[in-house]
């Protein structure tokens, strides 16, 4: 099977460049890093078609009169709205009436969503609840008019592990189904039990780089020993092992990730209601298509998620949650500051690698790259993934 992209200048997608030995295989093409017009076909015909995360719940503030959010994945608007009740929707962050954009920055709300151009109001549940001036001046009612027909457009979201994730298009499978495959691999992990560490327990970095980079670098263990000496330190590439979920995730786990050295001789809260192996410093990490990555430990677990904001720009944010009173009690405090240094620290020695990654595939002399049969079988399924929801989105374009 072969399909071309709707770009004739591009290199071309086939499916032949992923699916036979992995020494024979490549990369994913430079224009699915570098175009901005492939960008704007991914974010319409992929990453909507499936369930992209857009936050954690941590951004949002406990506000006790409710918080907005807003987010843009590659220039569409979107805004997030805890209610007073904490539940959490999703909606276009757009006004029905002449398509204004809402909310510029997260703030409070009262319950109400003002449109500034023309004062047309919303409740938070997304309901038109109010059109001054709609029928002429001081007539804010119209017969000819139906507000119930007008309200902030939804969009359909989850929360997983304090992510809330969306379906821009509304026909992904259902949530459950979606992240089953990874639930199934972490049977032993409840994810309930780990509460967020707090304001001093996140980050965010942007990246002159397209997200996928990000995505690939995180579940490429063979960069280690090179590129994070003080992690290989403690966890050497020889206690790695490759991780593949099919379908959906791949990634590294380690057999032992020892927390003495990485933190000093202070212990967090261990869950022990996991196996042994855990209990004894197995760690894992996987990159879920599209867009996050989650590390688990049976001390802390953390999510990373991928912001695209152009072709060549990513906001990368991780929360880290701890286990029970690991994440709230002022004990812990100086370990939680201290995990959070170290894993900053890491993923800002990955900066250079993603950005190189991004620069160096303006050139024309590179068409795929080389895999390693051994090192990059998790880079290989991960390209995988994304080259088959490619692929299946091209061949439903029209001709």
């Amino acid at each position: 099977m072969h399909v071309t992209t709707p770009y004739p200048h591009d290199a071309p997608f086939s499916i032949d460049s992923f699916s036979g030995p992995i020494e024979s295989m490549t990369g994913l093409p430079n224009v699915a890093y570098q175009s901005s017009e492939f960008a704007q076909f991914e974010r319409d015909h992929v990453l909507a078609n499936t369930w992209v995360c857009i936050a954690n719940q941590a951004q949002l503030e406990q506000s006790k009169s409710g918080w907005l959010c807003p987010i843009d994945i590659l220039d569409l608007p979107l805004l997030i709205v805890r209610n007073q009740d904490r539940t959490i929707s999703v909606f276009h962050n757009v006004c029905s009436h002449r398509g204004m954009r809402l909310v510029d920055s997260s703030r409070p709300t009262n319950g109400i969503i003002t449109c500034p151009y023309h004062g047309w109001c919303y409740k938070n549940g997304g309901e038109l609840s109010a059109t001054p001036h709609i029928g002429g001046e001081g007539i804010h009612q119209d017969n000819r008019f139906d507000p119930s027909l007008h309200g902030l457009k939804p969009v359909r979201s989850h929360l997983f592990a304090g992510m809330i994730f969306v379906n821009l298009s509304g026909n992904a499978t259902d949530f459950e189904t979606f992240i089953e495959p990874v639930t199934n691999h972490w049977h032993e992990m409840d994810f309930d039990l780990y509460p967020h560490g707090g304001s001093s327990s996140c980050w965010e970095i942007e990246l002159q780089s397209n997200w996928k980079f990000a995505q690939e670098n995180h579940v490429d263990g063979y960069h280690l020993p090179f590129v994070h000496p003080g992690l290989h330190s403690y966890s050497p590439l020889g206690n790695h092992y490759p991780l593949i979920v099919e379908g959906l995730a791949s990634g590294q786990g380690s057999i032992d990730q020892a927390h003495s050295d990485a933190l000093g001789d202070a212990q967090l809260p261990m869950n022990h209601h996991m196996s042994e192996s855990w209990q004894n410093g197995r760690a894992e990490f996987l990159s879920v298509f599209p867009n996050i990555m989650i590390g688990v430990q049976a001390d802390h677990f953390w999510t990373v998620h991928l912001i695209p904001i152009t072709a060549s720009k990513t906001i990368e944010r991780m929360d880290l949650h701890y286990f029970e009173e690991g994440s709230t009690s002022s004990r812990y405090e100086h370990l939680r500051a201290k995990n959070r240094a170290r894993m900053l620290e890491i993923f800002e020695e990955d900066r250079f690698v993603v950005e190189g990654m991004q620069k160096g595939r303006k050139s024309s002399a590179f068409t795929g790259g080389a895999l390693s049969p051994e090192m990059d079988l998790p880079a290989h399924h991960f390209n995988k993934i994304a080259a088959n929801a490619i692929i299946s989105a091209l061949k439903k374009l029209p001709l």
